[in-house]
């Protein structure tokens, strides 16, 4: 697939497919409202590339709270980033090294990417950047 739209889409189909593979707990009624996935990727010298993942939804249970649940990527999530990133390189050259995707319930998505050094795979292994990612959340969208 050369399409870099089409393995967009692809991605995003496969992020979305991996919400239910919680980190802790199960996924049990809830909805999701955003999923956000922060993916680092790292060449090596002649070997494949080192990977590292945040990912979580925004979600609610029927009644409950809004949450901010940590969830697993699945392979062919992961396999999909890898794609996008062979696509990039194969059209326009560039290496990124960071892909952020948020993607809400509408199906709107949107990726970003870095070309500078990861944050994690950098060496910051404890990785905070999002702890509070919920009561931004609410601010933004103006949710209780």
């Amino acid at each position: 697939m050369d399409d870099l739209n089409a393995a967009y889409a692809q991605t995003v189909r496969e992020v979305a497919a991996s919400v239910r593979d919680v980190n802790d707990g199960q996924w049990g009624d809830r909805d999701w409202l955003r999923l956000v996935v922060d993916f680092e990727s790292l060449a090596e010298d002649g070997g494949a590339p080192r990977t590292s993942s945040i990912s979580f939804a925004i979600a609610r249970a029927p009644d409950g709270p809004l949450e901010k649940v940590a969830f697993r990527l699945s392979p062919a999530a992961k396999a999909g980033f890898a794609e996008i990133g062979r696509i990039m390189q194969a059209q326009k050259g560039q290496t990124w090294t960071t892909s952020t995707l948020v993607v809400e319930r509408d199906g709107r998505y949107d990726f970003q990417f870095a070309y500078t050094p990861p944050y994690r795979l950098g060496g910051q292994l404890n990785d905070t950047r999002y702890r509070d990612y919920l009561e931004r959340y609410k601010a933004e969208t103006g949710t209780p």
